[in-house]
């Protein structure tokens, strides 16, 4: 049994082991990488607009310029807007413009500047599934040009920054670096910061490392990252420079101060071209608001590196392939926490919605610190988590209480066999009498050195002990029984009684306020049970005669009590003995615990007979009449906790209480100087309203007539939650 409860402990880590597994095996698929890349797009577009670049300018061909100056441009009409802008001394000039086929007039004398110059960089774009490539400008290096191909995802939107590329002989586009990287570069030219290669191959600038892309980064799986590939960050869905129109450059109508040391791009804006890409700004949205044209991610793309070596601003930063396996496993842990400590349907949505809050939230933070986590992989291994360790653990009280329900077959079969041995004994406990007392320091078992009696009755005694082969010799509790009789045959009757008890007992233990069997044992043919010793005060200690309980202080009681109960009854098992000597108020952590289960009662499922009933047991004043009579029920638990709260309130101790004799409810009998006996309901002595719905609560809980009692405990917790929020229940 104690392999079976051990078992059971671990279930929840296995189980968040395994959906762990489940979880990344589903993201090694490529099965949650769509709505992470959602889920990423989100996050730009929530990220604050930091506004145009100062350091960039854009030259857009509007389609007022197309009708103007016609489409493809003239290399005429290029050859005039850079003599136009070198006299305003850029630092660098993209042309997003293909220029492989001559454009008449003026191609030679165009051919001729790009060529010579050292601040244009004209483009090339590199072969692919769609094209052949294009080549750059006749003439011009292939350091001098750069490459305008764009990465698109799977689902065609534009996350990536392509940096730098492999070329192949064949190919028509020779230049190995992007439009982007060139201007940048001959930017940063001028403060004298040049590229420079790692030993591990990486790219840097100034002391910043560019750490190419991996396939797993991020929310990506077995993403296509051939060449030099980072994560593009965005840094405005607005505008991501100053524009100006070609008009404009080529009739000398702008100030020179907007071209003066800056990177210039020129390409179209126009929406006849077509030259627009998906981005995260667009994404979820109906319309094409969002979408960006090529030269203004371009723009973006520049702005990232500019802004990356000189303002200190973080590049992406991913979990290794280990720390994403951690990451997905602390949330499942999480998921298997809330399973295990909440079981209340109601309260465990609430602690998942909140948990799974916190891990938007927090991803969010740690994306505004260029940190991209997985979010929907943990998110899914929270909830499969929770939702499978609620599961196993239904099942498994289920198991837990079929298997109860089979000791206690066993349990009739062996009174049975008494019966038929002709042994006046019953099972709950009355096979066992008090054996002779143990000693200080007599040893159990070669392990429990008894340190100090506890008490003692007619059904065993308790001692305090030291485990003297665990660590510090902690304490526990030992109860010790003896059988009835000592013939061979009671003897081993008696023995499997025990055992069936001591199997409820380690089932209940299970709970945090219940105390945990330790182990138990026959010596010298008499029985020990050892348990977990709580150190406490019981509430005895805290019911003071003549004193009241505050009413909050009840309610605590109450609900604490009630939660432990709703465990036991779940197993279909009576406690028999509440009383305030039995529930500990634990010094650890303030929480009461439930002790002394010498008098469980397993409830039979059929109808109770003559044949069925057993013995009366519990303690005077706190059980009620059917226990006392033999015929103990779920809610006769359900009575002695009224009582005590009664008591709590009163401040009186229930050998005091009465039952006026119209109404049943319980009163207190007040004796005047003069002899008079007077009756005052129980409320009136602690001064609350008749009204009060906890009055209602208390007196349906300790009516006499079980019938018209609470069934459940889980039906006055549902009241008592109703009481809390000052709302009306029926009675």
């Amino acid at each position: 049994m104690l392999s079976n409860f051990l078992k059971f402990r671990n279930q929840p880590v296995i189980i968040c082991g395994a959906v762990t597994v489940l979880v990344i095996g589903l993201q090694k698929l490529q099965v949650l990488e769509t709505i992470e890349l959602k889920i990423y797009d989100q996050m730009v577009q929530l990220l604050p607009d930091q506004g145009p670049d100062q350091r960039l300018l854009i030259i857009s061909i509007t389609e007022e310029d197309l009708q103007k100056w016609n489409w493809p441009l003239s290399s005429e009409t290029l050859d005039r807007l850079f003599d136009k802008l070198e006299q305003y001394q850029p630092r660098a000039i993209g042309l997003d413009i293909f220029r492989d086929l001559p454009v008449q007039p003026g191609h030679e004398k165009l051919l001729q500047r790009l060529q010579q110059s050292d601040v244009i960089i004209p483009v090339c774009k590199h072969a692919d599934s769609k094209s052949d490539g294009i080549a750059s400008p006749q003439g011009v290096e292939p350091s001098q040009a750069g490459f305008s191909d764009l990465v698109e995802d799977t689902d065609g939107f534009i996350r990536r920054n392509l940096i730098s590329v492999n070329v192949e002989k064949s190919d028509k586009c020779q230049s190995p670096y992007s439009l982007s990287w060139q201007l940048a570069t001959k930017y940063l030219a001028v403060g004298g910061i040049q590229p420079q290669l790692t030993t591990e191959k990486e790219l840097k600038l100034r002391d910043v490392v560019f750490k190419p892309l991996k396939a797993h980064s991020g929310g990506y799986e077995n993403a296509d990252t051939q060449g030099y590939q980072i994560l593009l960050n965005y840094r405005s869905h607005r505008q991501i420079a100053q524009q100006v129109t070609l008009t404009d450059i080529l009739a000398g109508k702008i100030q020179p101060n907007l071209v003066k040391d800056r990177i210039v791009l020129i390409g179209s804006t126009a929406p006849s071209l077509k030259d627009v890409f998906n981005t995260p700004f667009n994404s979820g949205k109906a319309d094409d608001s969002g979408r960006i044209t090529g030269v203004e991610i371009h723009a973006q793309i520049t702005s990232e590196i500019l802004s990356t070596v000189l303002n200190k601003q973080p590049l992406f930063w991913f979990l290794p392939l280990w720390g994403e396996f951690l990451w997905i496993g602390t949330w499942s842990v999480i998921g298997g926490f809330l399973a295990c400590r909440i079981r209340h349907p109601l309260g465990l949505g609430v602690g998942q919605t909140i948990s799974l809050l916190v891990l938007f939230a927090g991803n969010f933070i740690i994306f505004t610190q260029a940190g991209w986590l997985p979010v929907i992989a943990p998110a899914l291994g929270l909830i499969l988590t929770t939702n499978a360790v609620l599961a196993y653990s239904n099942y498994a009280s289920k198991q837990e209480e079929q298997k109860i329900r089979g000791i206690l077959e066993k349990q009739a079969e062996i009174i049975a066999q008494l019966r038929s041995h002709q042994v006046n004994a019953e099972y709950n406990n009355t096979n066992y009498v008090s054996g002779q007392p143990l000693n200080n320091n007599a040893l159990l078992k070669g392990r429990y050195q008894i340190t100090e009696r506890l008490g003692g009755g007619g059904f065993g005694k308790t001692y305090l002990a030291a485990d003297t082969q665990r660590p510090r010799n902690p304490l526990c509790v030992v109860k010790q029984m003896s059988p009835a009789k000592r013939d061979p045959e009671y003897l081993k009757i008696a023995t499997r009684l025990f055992n069936n008890e001591a199997s409820i007992l380690e089932t209940l233990g299970k709970h945090q306020q219940i105390p945990q069997l330790l182990a138990f044992f026959e010596q010298n043919q008499e029985f020990y049970l050892i348990q977990e010793y709580i150190e406490g005060h019981t509430l005895t200690k805290e019911l003071t005669p003549g004193i009241c309980c505050s009413y909050d202080q009840v309610i605590n009681i109450l609900k604490e009590v009630l939660q432990v109960l709703v465990f036991v009854h779940s197993y279909g098992v009576i406690h028999r003995d509440i009383k305030p000597d039995n529930l500990i108020r634990r010094k650890e952590d303030d929480k009461i615990v439930l002790i002394d289960f010498g008098g469980v009662k397993q409830i039979q499922p059929q109808q109770q007979t003559p044949e069925n009933l057993t013995i009366g047991f519990g303690t005077m004043n706190y059980a009620p009449g059917e226990q006392l009579n033999g015929m103990p029920r779920l809610n006769s638990d359900i009575y002695a906790l009224g009582i005590i709260a009664i008591q709590a309130l009163t401040g009186i101790t229930p050998k005091d209480f009465r039952r006026h004799g119209n109404t049943g409810l319980i009163v207190i009998a007040n004796t005047s100087p003069t002899g008079e006996v007077t009756l005052q309901n129980w409320q009136r002595i602690a001064t609350i309203n008749d009204n009060d719905e906890l009055v209602r609560v208390l007196n349906k809980m300790v009516s006499i007539d079980f019938t018209k009692r609470y069934e459940s405990v889980k039906e006055i917790l549902e009241d008592l939650a109703l009481l809390n929020r000052g709302m009306k229940f029926p009675n």
